[in-house]
């Protein structure tokens, strides 16, 4: 699996511990046999228990019980999160709407926005939730925002309206600026009685990330970790049956949806891509979100009732380039001869099996969001970038490079070469860097991969410490478009001495656009008051991407998720209105599960 982790784009909040340590929390693998043998068996329907089972390599003695850190918390970096801690609501990525969880509703009054909770909800240790929870755990969020992000860091003040209802004052607000917002996980105020009731005083009071204040109020809270997790969702942790080998959640009947859902446990087995592969052809599993390697896919065909649920895709992996340390790229041509040279079907192929799609329209945009901003008309004016090794070599030629026995050149007589970096123990990056470095090396350009350490591969990118990175392009967590552009121009793009990134000039010359600041225009995308306006500066940045091409997009994700039907769920649904949802963000399959809408097998 190669996440894309949700503390390091611009649209999330650092989490305190990556703010003060500089470190994040890894999962921890567990040996395989000993996992496979102490989770089989025993999850059946016939027990007259109903069990929906799932897999996540957790690890119970590193992960808090923080949940407001969120990475490095127990499960909260799973699929599974929403089962036991809800959300205010969840996105539907179709019809661009909000399906609610624990908010009844929000409006905005002005420059407020007032959130509303639905009546009667309760915590699992029977404590009422209230707004008291809700404006705490938005005064800690907003406390700890950087100045960078987007939502909670434009909050000015947070106010308590009723005992169901909050009102957040923001600073120049804009369109969907409250996505973060009614996506925070509310937490108990009896957990953090220490810290929400401080927050919002500081909050109100002006204090920020950074501050005196806050720095000695987050002191404290990254040393804080409670001895268990109280509980919004229709489950909650049963402490008598938590090992090393699997966790099990049982019905919340206080929760959101308690009563209404028709499993009466959720049993998380431990496993890493390859384990949870095993424990799915073992018939352990019904539905699994790790990535499975493309022998592990053919091997699933043969486990009875085996099927995949397909999760739309975002983003997708590609390169990106180091403009400072390589200072040829900065030529267009070469950068649309070295996307020239690959076969971007093989190298996802190889990397993905059959989770992949090709990319098609090369506009910076998932081809899915490229073909509802575009005609079919427009979007045959985007040149495409399917092998054409001919073609390569016309453009190094008219770059000013030379082949000799082999060999390419730069214009100053230096050999052409370059070192990719994947990650290690993300399989597809690390495939996709070897199937890049054997595709430049047979065209004639010395190339050697490499793989970075997982544990931060973010920083490596920021700092630009590296040549060629197989990176992300595209947004997998941000549904408005301008997401996408943000990602491929800005994100490892800070240009300072400490942060150069990718070392790409925002100002940039386009052939058919004219002079173009990116930066501005990705600002216009996102606060633009009419769809207009919108428009017209996202499709401005597709054609520029397009034309200029900063990074190369190979592959796009198809998150293809095995499961399992008629062990113990007796059937997935196909076809819904949220089945367009990203699959780490709004999983549609957990929101039925929820909603109750998945069933069990009868006796």
């Amino acid at each position: 699996m190669t996440p894309t982790p949700q503390n390091n784009t611009l649209l999330q909040d650092l989490s305190r511990r990556r703010l003060l340590r500089a470190v994040g929390f890894g999962t921890v693998g567990a040996a395989g046999a000993g996992v496979l043998s102490a989770c089989s068996g025993g999850d059946g329907a016939n027990s007259g228990t109903t069990r929906f089972t799932g897999v996540f390599d957790f690890d119970l003695d590193s992960q808090t019980r923080n949940v407001h850190v969120e990475d490095g918390a127990l499960l909260l970096n799973s699929v599974y999160k929403d089962l036991f801690l809800c959300t205010g609501a969840v996105y539907n990525w179709s019809t661009h709407e909000w399906d609610y969880l624990l908010l009844e509703g929000h409006e905005w009054d002005g420059d407020n926005l007032v959130v509303s909770l639905r009546p009667d909800l309760k915590w699992s240790d029977g404590s009422d939730l209230n707004a008291d929870d809700m404006v705490r755990s938005y005064a800690m969020r907003v406390l700890e925002a950087p100045s960078w992000g987007t939502g909670f860091p434009q909050v000015k003040d947070l106010e308590k309206l009723d005992e169901l209802s909050v009102r957040l004052g923001f600073e120049d607000p804009f369109p969907n600026i409250e996505r973060s917002i009614l996506k925070h996980r509310i937490v108990s105020k009896i957990t953090y009685d220490g810290f929400g009731e401080r927050a919002l005083e500081m909050v109100n009071d002006g204090v920020r990330q950074g501050d005196d204040e806050h720095l000695e109020w987050n002191a404290e809270f990254i040393e804080f970790n409670p001895d268990s997790i109280i509980c919004s969702g229709p489950y909650q942790f049963d402490e008598a049956q938590m090992s090393d080998a699997r966790i099990t959640l049982v019905r919340n009947e206080d929760g959101y949806q308690g009563t209404e859902v028709k499993f009466d446990e959720v049993v998380i087995h431990k496993g890493d891509n390859r384990q949870s592969a095993l424990l799915v052809q073992q018939g352990e599993i019904d539905y699994s979100t790790l990535a499975p390697s493309a022998a592990d896919q053919q091997a699933f065909q043969s486990v009875e009732g085996f099927r995949w649920i397909e999760h739309a895709g975002y983003d997708g992996c590609g390169i990106m380039f180091n403009h400072r340390a390589k200072p040829e790229v900065q030529d267009v041509r070469v950068r649309k001869a070295l996307a020239y040279v690959l076969d971007g079907d093989q190298i996802g192929q190889v990397a993905r099996g059959e989770a992949y799609t090709r990319v098609t329209h090369y506009a910076g945009l998932a081809d899915r969001q490229a073909e509802e901003i575009f005609t079919a008309q427009e979007l045959e004016g985007f040149e495409t970038f399917d092998q054409d090794q001919d073609r390569a070599a016309e453009l190094l030629e008219e770059a000013g490079w030379t082949k000799e026995d082999g060999k390419w050149y730069l214009p100053n007589g230096d050999e052409a070469s370059f070192e990719i970096i994947g990650v290690a123990g993300w399989g597809d990056f690390e495939l996709t860097a070897t199937q890049v470095e054997e595709a430049w090396n047979d065209f004639g350009i010395r190339t050697v991969a490499r793989n970075v350490p997982q544990d931060n591969p973010w920083g490596i990118w920021g700092a630009g410490d590296f040549e060629v990175a197989v990176r992300h392009w595209g947004n997998p967590e941000q549904p408005d478009y301008w997401g996408a552009f943000e990602m491929n121009f800005m994100t490892e793009n800070a240009g300072t001495e400490d942060s150069p990134g990718q070392g790409f000039d925002l100002q940039v010359e386009s052939p058919s656009q004219g002079e173009v600041d990116l930066a501005e225009l990705v600002d216009v995308a996102r606060r633009a008051e009419t769809e207009e306006e919108q428009l017209e500066a996202l499709k401005t940045m597709s054609i520029v991407f397009n034309e200029l091409l900063p990074r190369i997009p190979i592959w796009t994700y198809k998150y293809l998720a095995p499961a399992v039907e008629g062990v113990r769920v007796e059937e997935f649904p196909t076809d819904t209105t949220t089945s367009q949802n990203e699959q780490y963000q709004d999983n549609h399959i957990i929101l039925a599960l929820i909603q109750g809408e998945l069933s069990p097998v009868e006796d």
